[in-house]
């Protein structure tokens, strides 16, 4: 699964998905967020904001969140880590982590501090994958991923 299928199925069926597309983000806005917060976006990241600045969806209020309102968890600086996605108005997130050697390194995480040391992923187009095949709660979704991984993780 790679950002460019996701970005397809978006064009695609995002009305099916009950998904409102966010306007792309400029080249600007990118250099904005990446100076504001020393951070250099993975590629795939960028790839994604420029054909949309995030999303809405209708499923529980889950959004991926535009450039200019995501923040940083403790307002740090030089954290390498953002939130990138959020549902039921800020009710619970997820959290990009960037490697400072590779910045396409990186890793997402759920915010609740009982998830935060688990990766869910490596790669954003697995995360809306998963987002797109199971919502939040449903089979398969975004919340089932921890049992999943632990589960695996024995």
């Amino acid at each position: 699964m790679q950002i460019g299928d996701i970005i397809l199925t978006l064009q695609t069926k995002h009305r099916d998905y009950g998904i409102t597309l966010y306007p792309p983000a400029t080249l600007g806005d990118i250099a904005h967020f990446e100076n504001k917060f020393r951070i250099v976006l993975p590629d795939d990241i960028k790839t994604f904001y420029r054909f949309c600045n995030g999303f809405e969806s209708a499923e529980d209020l889950f959004r991926i969140i535009p450039l200019d309102e995501t923040y940083q968890r403790d307002g740090s600086v030089t954290s390498n880590s953002f939130f990138i996605a959020e549902y039921m108005i800020y009710s619970d997130m997820w959290e990009i982590k960037i490697n400072p050697c590779d910045r396409n390194d990186y890793s997402i995480i759920n915010k609740p501090e009982k998830y935060r040391t688990t990766t869910l992923t490596n790669s954003i187009a697995i995360f809306l994958n998963r987002f797109l095949q199971g919502g939040v709660f449903d089979k398969g979704g975004l919340y089932d991923w921890h049992e999943e991984i632990k589960e695996k993780i024995g």
